[in-house]
C-alpha cells in the first residue's frame, strides 16, 4: 500500500487528488494515472475521486489549471517584492520567482508542461495560461519601454524572456542533463540565468 494516504485528511480530497496525480504522472507517465489507482495511493474508496473529477480528463485539466494558478501566484509574489517604478527589476524578479517556483514543486511543473495534459485543456486552463502571458507580456512591456532591448519586436522578447527559464527548469530537473549543467548552489544558478536574460547590474 503506498504511504501517500497517511498524508490525506478529511476536507483535503482534491488538493490531495491533484498533488498524487502530479507524482505519478512525474514517476510513471501520464499513462499510468488513473482515478481508481489515485483513490488506492490515498487510501479512500474507489468512488471518493468521482466526487471531484468525473474523468481522467477533468483530472488532467484541473491539475494543469491549479498549476498554471500557481505559476502566476508565485511570479507576481516576487514582483511584489520590488518597487513599481523598477520595471526591469520587476521582470528580473519574476524569473527568478517562477524558476524557483518550478525547481522547488518539480512534480507540479512537470505535469503542467506535459503535452498530453494540455490536449485535455478546458476553458479554465485556457483562462490560467492567458493569465500568466498577458502578466509577462505587460512585465516585458515595462521593462522594454524602461530600456531594455528597446529595438526588439515586442513579441521576440516576450517569447524569448519566457522561453529562457522555462527551458532551463526542464534542462535542470531533467536527469539526463545533469552533467551540462550541475549547481551546487541552485540559488545562486537562478539568479546567473535570469541576470542573462533581464541584466539589471546597471539599472538604477
Amino acid at each position: 500500500m503506498n504511504n501517500t494516504g497517511k498524508h490525506y485528511h478529511h476536507g483535503d480530497l482534491k488538493a490531495a487528488i491533484l498533488k498524487r496525480a502530479a507524482e505519478v504522472i512525474e514517476a510513471q507517465g501520464i499513462e499510468a494515472l488513473s482515478l481508481r489507482g489515485i483513490a488506492r495511493d490515498l487510501s479512500v474508496s474507489h468512488g471518493a475521486p468521482n466526487r471531484h473529477f468525473k474523468t481522467k480528463s477533468d483530472l488532467l485539466a484541473a491539475l494543469a489549471t491549479d498549476g498554471w494558478e500557481q505559476i502566476t501566484r508565485a511570479t507576481l509574489r516576487a514582483a511584489e517584492q520590488v518597487q513599481p517604478q523598477k520595471p526591469r527589476h520587476r521582470l528580473n524578479a519574476m524569473g527568478r520567482g517562477f524558476l524557483s517556483w518550478a525547481l522547488a514543486n518539480k512534480s507540479a511543473f512537470i505535469a503542467v508542461t506535459h503535452p498530453d495534459v494540455e490536449r485535455h485543456a478546458d476553458a479554465a486552463l485556457k483562462q490560467a495560461i492567458q493569465a500568466f502571458q498577458v502578466t509577462i507580456r505587460e512585465a516585458v512591456m515595462a521593462a522594454q519601454q524602461d530600456g531594455r532591448n528597446e529595438d526588439v519586436d515586442l513579441a521576440a522578447l516576450t517569447i524569448f524572456t519566457n522561453s529562457v527559464p522555462f527551458g532551463a527548469a526542464m534542462l535542470i530537473l531533467n536527469p539526463w542533463s545533469k552533467p551540462v549543467g550541475e549547481s551546487k548552489d541552485m540559488e545562486k544558478l537562478i539568479g546567473n540565468i535570469i541576470d542573462l536574460v533581464v541584466p539589471i547590474e546597471d539599472v538604477t
